[in-house]
């Protein structure tokens, strides 16, 4: 979490004692183990061992003059000299280096404060990375394409629907075309379209380039429902369950303000999601023959408008021109809060769980659970899991279509709309597929990888112990408040979003070790990877910035390196399941869902690098 130098005899940090608890990095081809210096550690600290006042109690030291205060282990001070130079890393890694030269520690702090402190995100370790040999046969930049995806969910777009219904002779009839493909639109298969209106990223800066849209609406209704959308990201299909012809789709929230604004453009292409499978059940033994599906309002079902924050939250939108929906203007709509909080009351909750393992690395004390607890993180991975669990039910059991926003979409939405689909879909439970949902969800729709994780450092993260020292009285206090000012800045929007996205999937593996592919260290390896800037993957905030920086030719995709080593990262007790479901197949499908057990949390160990018993009850 920083780095910084520090006396040797340094009480408060125990930095006397240390040993290498690199507890995640274990990869013995992990070329990011080569000496360099990359974006991984957050924080820095420099400490002289000679200036602290230790104790010289003899009644606690043992024969080789250390003795112990508060679980540390501190030495004799005629037996310290020089400073020790301490990482405490974004994926809980602690690394200390001990200096017998003090101005050599002074040296490597600076050095590395200013490698380190950059001013633009190709400086980099990922623009000069070259892949180890067994990664070089793999280019994954190509491994997502969007209509191949969504013709897997089972879409039938216009080219392929001519095809079949040309082949299959049924020219000028509607229904089945032989092939399973749903011809009359009841499942809403024929239904959707791919639309290049944002090609040039001017409708929708932080969208993809391709989207996909409801069949009947026109790309000039698209043009105008953007503007009642924050950050003009509109609704726009994030999964189709052919099962039922449910479907996910996303946007932000609405700029309703306090003068209670509405946008028609913005209802008809609800209205016309929604209305993609006639909303309806569906009954095999009904009397299909003419064609016609008798929607009563009997069958008719409300479909969920889905806002991921507290209530309170949404309505505070409201007093700066945003808001949530107001329902009079849906028609056959619900809408749930799923009580979610925002990226600062997360970014708090695991500094919480970092301060509580800090010097977990130099202290013979167990921890304190109860701190551990009060951080909140578990009970922030649980509402999470609830909300999960209320949507996988509302689209299976009664054949709900979900509209997921937050603030502006690519938070809380993504982390929700990814793990719907994880339970759903057990494709995305394979290695393959989980690789296709991150490019799919939360790098093609814009989560803001590099403001998240902070990957241009400042120099606020890094302590230098000894000026402090050297200071007067009113210079530290002057100096400690000015940093605190700029570090709050420097955080304003990090937050660990995909850490706590992943976590929720190890919750997941946990409940079902059986449904898995990948293993809990195939999740581990990617938190390092998130933040240790070797790939060019999780470097910028969206599809438009990657296209800028052409990340595809000059830096090399993270799933490179899972691929390469795809054994290591797969689950021995993972039982194959069938991803290819058929339409209206129903034998077994229900086997194929996975329903969150909320109250199961535990603390993901394995990432802190400790034990089970340290950590949780």
């Amino acid at each position: 979490h920083y780095s910084g130098v520090t006396h040797k005899d340094n009480i408060e940090t125990g930095s006397a004692y240390t040993e290498n608890n690199n507890n995640n990095s274990d990869d013995s081809n992990n070329s990011s183990s080569k000496s360099r210096i990359d974006k991984h550690h957050q924080q820095l600290q420099l400490q002289d061992r000679n200036t602290a006042n230790t104790k010289n109690d003899s009644t606690n030291r043992n024969s080789n003059g250390v003795f112990k205060e508060n679980g540390l282990n501190i030495y004799d001070k005629s037996y310290l000299r020089g400073s020790n130079l301490r990482f405490c890393c974004k994926d809980f890694t602690y690394l200390a280096f001990d200096f017998e030269d003090f101005n050599k520690g002074k040296a490597v702090f600076d050095s590395v404060m200013r490698l380190c402190c950059l001013d633009t995100i190709e400086k980099v370790y990922a623009f000069i990375y070259s892949p180890v040999r067994i990664e070089l046969p793999f280019n994954s930049w190509k491994d997502y394409n969007i209509l191949n995806e969504f013709e897997r969910q089972g879409l039938i777009f216009q080219s392929a629907l001519q095809n079949s219904t040309r082949n299959s002779g049924n020219s000028g009839n509607w229904g089945d075309s032989g092939n399973g493909i749903d011809l009359n639109g009841k499942l809403g298969q024929t239904r959707w379209r791919v639309t290049n209106l944002n090609k040039d990223y001017k409708l929708c800066p932080s969208y993809p380039s391709t989207l996909i849209v409801p069949r009947i609406i026109s790309d000039s209704v698209l043009g105008h429902s953007v503007r009642f959308r924050s950050k003009n990201r509109f609704p726009a299909l994030s999964y189709y369950y052919k099962k039922n012809g449910c479907t996910i789709t996303r946007c932000s929230q609405p700029l309703v303000g306090i003068k209670q604004n509405r946008s028609f453009q913005d209802e008809k292409l609800l209205n016309e999601i929604f209305k993609t499978n006639n909303n309806v059940n569906y009954d095999n033994n009904n009397d299909n023959t003419n064609g016609n599906t008798m929607t009563s309002k009997r069958n008719r079902k409300f479909n969920l408008i889905v806002d991921c924050r507290p209530l309170s939250n949404a309505v505070a939108q409201t007093a700066l021109g945003a808001g949530t929906e107001i329902m009079d203007n849906y028609d056959d709509c619900k809408k749930i809060f799923l009580n979610i909080d925002n990226i600062h009351v997360i970014r708090d909750s695991l500094n919480k769980v970092r301060e509580v393992l800090k010097n977990g690395d130099i202290t013979t004390n167990l921890y304190n659970k109860e701190l551990l607890y009060k951080s909140n993180w578990l009970k922030h991975i649980s509402t999470i899991l609830t909300g999960v669990d209320i949507l996988v039910k509302s689209m299976v059991l009664n054949n709900n279509h979900l509209l997921i926003h937050c603030s502006d979409g690519w938070d809380r939405t993504t982390q929700i709309s990814s793990l719907v689909q994880i339970c759903l879909d057990p494709y995305y439970r394979t290695i393959d597929g989980f690789v296709i949902l991150i490019e799919k969800e939360w790098l093609s729709f814009g989560h803001r990888f590099n403001e998240r994780c902070g990957h241009l450092q400042n120099e606020t993260k890094f302590h230098d112990n000894i000026e402090n020292l050297n200071s007067n009285q009113a210079t530290q206090a002057f100096r400690q408040v000015t940093n605190h000012f700029k570090h709050k800045k420097s955080v304003k929007f990090v937050s660990p979003i995909f850490q706590q996205f992943l976590d929720c999937i190890y919750q997941l593996i946990r409940q079902y070790p059986n449904k898995f592919e990948y293993n809990e260290r195939f999740l581990r390896r990617l938190v390092y990877h998130l933040y240790s800037c070797q790939y060019g993957t999780f470097l910028f905030d969206c599809e438009r910035e990657r296209k800028e920086h052409d990340v595809e030719t000059k830096t090399r995709s993270v799933w490179d390196y899972f691929k390469s080593r795809k054994i290591e990262f797969s689950n021995p007790n993972y039982i194959k399941e069938d991803v290819n479901v058929k339409v209206n197949d129903n034998d077994g499908d229900d086997d194929q869902i996975i329903y969150p057990k909320v109250k199961d949390v535990k603390f993901w160990f394995q990432l802190f690098g400790k034990s089970d018993g340290e950590l949780n009850y």
